[in-house]
């Protein structure tokens, strides 16, 4: 039998008006009063009628996830982080993919919102670090969050975590394991984190006083493929490194594709290293050396802090730097 809001009301000792009230977020309700309607919500169970708040409060329950990324693994971790996080608060996830370089973009999204009653936005990279489209959804009155922007607007709502210091520091341990002649795939130009994790493999080379070599930078854009013919040019050279740092996993497994049809094996002819750690990077043999960045608990957050804005409850509506994590495996060995 399903819990109703008369149970509610007779747990908590008040009125089905107060309930409903606390329900639906209303204005003037005592802070002792709403704590313990909410109790008495956990302790028993109740889920609201999310279609009848829905017309009461004018609220849809819909987020919306806006992507443009070649990285499937990437994406399904930004899904599961928002899906445990509207588990819990009814809201429902449509995904829509974009196409960043379309002139239309702008006004498709709004219509977009429009249509399908979208109550809010979480943004991903390359999107979430276009002021102009951002300017505009401002423009527009469209409430968002944004992931892994390159410049954080204190006025905007955004997690991130430190993709320079993450590189700087995994690029510097590289090093400790006796390279000094480390190439860098670089990853999608119009991703902010790829100039971040490029500028803190480039300060780890030069603070340890290491030559850089352009014929070991190539430009990637996070798929497979990329990492692949990134891989091909570079074991043609008439000189090859003796570590390659990927800009992600993907790529990193492009590479040690691109190595093994070159006839050389990793670690041994060659170390590698990726960044993210994801599935591919313990798929793998030799497993990868990598970085974790927690992507579910950002975007899980991401779409917290934007719920708690709906609600008007500030104390929770926090954006977040979250740290990373060095991952040593079998792929980087010592020199």
């Amino acid at each position: 039998m399903s819990v109703t809001i008369k149970d509610v009301s007779k747990d908590a000792s008040v009125s089905i008006k107060t309930v409903s009230r606390v329900i639906n977020n209303e204005a003037n309700v005592a802070d002792s009063t709403k704590k313990k309607v909410l109790l008495s919500v956990k302790k028993l169970g109740f889920k609201p009628n999310k279609s009848a708040q829905s017309l009461r409060s004018k609220k849809s329950y819909m987020l919306a996830l806006l992507y443009d990324n070649p990285n499937k693994s990437y994406l399904a971790d930004v899904q599961s982080g928002i899906f445990n996080a509207c588990k819990s608060t009814g809201y429902n996830l449509v995904i829509q993919e974009c196409d960043y370089k379309s002139s239309e973009l702008k006004n498709d999204i709004v219509q977009f919102v429009d249509d399908f009653r979208i109550d809010g936005l979480i943004i991903t990279p390359p999107l979430s670090d276009m002021s102009d489209f951002l300017n505009h959804l401002d423009f527009s009155e469209i409430q968002y969050s944004v992931i892994a922007p390159s410049t954080m607007n204190t006025e905007s709502l955004y997690v991130s975590s430190n993709d320079y210091e993450a590189s700087y520091t995994l690029t510097s341990e590289i090093i400790k394991h006796g390279h000094t002649d480390i190439g860098f795939i670089k990853g999608h130009p119009k991703h902010s984190a790829s100039n971040l994790r490029f500028n803190g493999y480039l300060d780890a080379i030069k603070n340890h006083n290491i030559e850089v070599n352009e014929n070991w930078i190539k430009q990637g854009n996070f798929s497979f493929k990329s990492g692949f013919d990134a891989g091909v040019e570079i074991f043609h050279s008439a000189a090859i490194p003796t570590a390659i740092f990927a800009s992600n996993d993907s790529m990193a497994a492009g590479i040690m594709k691109s190595a093994q049809m070159k006839g050389l094996k990793i670690p041994e002819d060659i170390s590698l290293a990726g960044f993210d750690d994801s599935p591919i990077a313990h798929q793998l043999w030799p497993a990868l050396t990598t970085v974790k960045q927690p992507v579910e608990k950002m975007s899980s957050h991401a779409a917290k802090i934007l719920m708690a804005k709906f609600d008007g409850l500030a104390e929770k509506n926090k954006s977040k730097e979250f740290k990373s994590e060095l991952i040593f495996r079998e792929s980087l060995k010592n020199l």
